[in-house]
């Protein structure tokens, strides 16, 4: 299926598909670096009927970091999980009643999962065969977990690894806006992976450049999966609260392009975590060697 152009806009949708096989996934969209959603392959998941008491009554102390303000600024502030879903329960209910609250900030990349393994049993079973084998015996601990209000938006920007990422949207709807990695230096970029183009409302006269993106979209809601390839520009808006996670991975291609980027000026961080993966997909090195080394990048990713 290919992308289906919205005229108006010049902008093409991203293309969806029910289920998909694992050959079909890494050979008409991995290797060829084309986003797709895939719907479907979470319909059994207890996830899907999430809320604020199922959180709230299984809370367990642990604080972990909210991001205030812009998402790029990367300024946290450590609460309970049970704390900030009653923010969120007291901004979603302002905005029903036609107030103007202070948004409550964004729980954003954090290793969900890793600090609460009991809610893994919430997304079972999970669709494995669209990750590298390597990936499968410690699946879990790869997540990342998101978690805001309506109206969250993380601003344009390509995961700092060049991994490929698969997004998973678990409750609530958002819009991502993607552009090829290839076409980063039509979008004015500050910083290794941070973008000033906004593709949502362009500014053409301050960006010129950014007239010749090629910009897709791609509107998920609860239930749906969407890859991202390797490297992809994406903007994410929140069209309601929402509850997400993703992993980033490699394939070894995209984890050799990965080690390459020192000379892209690629943190040297990157070049680290990345050689990581290429040891364990290249070299065969079992991730469970791996991941003690790993782990440290779900926080430096954010």
């Amino acid at each position: 299926m290919g992308f289906i152009t919205n005229a108006k806009k010049n902008i093409r949708q991203v293309p969806s598909v029910e289920n998909i096989s694992r050959y079909d996934f890494f050979h008409k969209y991995v290797h060829k670096g084309r986003p797709v959603v895939i719907k479907n392959l979470m319909n059994d998941w207890k996830a899907l009927d999430w809320n604020s008491d199922y959180f709230k009554k299984n809370e367990e102390g642990i604080k972990i970091p909210i991001k205030m303000g812009d998402v790029s600024e990367g300024r946290k502030v450590p609460m309970q999980l049970s704390e900030y879903i009653q923010l969120l329960d007291n901004y979603e209910s302002d905005l029903s009643l036609g107030k103007s609250p202070e948004k409550p900030g964004y729980l954003h990349d954090v290793p969900f999962f890793y600090l609460y393994p009991k809610y893994i049993k919430d997304i079972e079973p999970f669709p494995l065969d669209l990750f590298p084998e390597w990936y499968w015996p410690d699946w879990h601990n790869y997540i990342q977990f998101f978690m805001g209000a309506t109206g969250s938006l993380t601003p344009l920007h390509f995961d700092t690894l060049c991994t490929h990422n698969l997004f998973f949207q678990v409750v609530g709807k958002k819009k991502f806006i993607l552009i090829p990695h290839d076409q980063k230096e039509l979008c004015y970029m500050e910083g290794w992976r941070w973008a000033k183009f906004n593709p949502d409302s362009p500014d053409y006269d301050q960006f010129p450049l950014s007239r010749n993106v090629q910009i897709s979209e791609a509107n998920i809601e609860g239930g749906d999966i969407l890859f991202i390839p390797s490297g992809t520009l994406h903007q994410v808006h929140g069209l309601s609260r929402s509850i997400s996670f993703n992993i980033d991975w490699h394939t070894p291609q995209s984890a050799r392009k990965g080690v390459m980027t020192l000379f892209e000026g690629a943190p040297k961080k990157n070049i680290y975590y990345n050689f990581l993966c290429l040891l364990g997909l290249n070299f065969k090195v079992p991730s469970k060697y791996i991941f003690k080394y790993y782990k440290s990048y779900l926080n430096y990713v954010s």
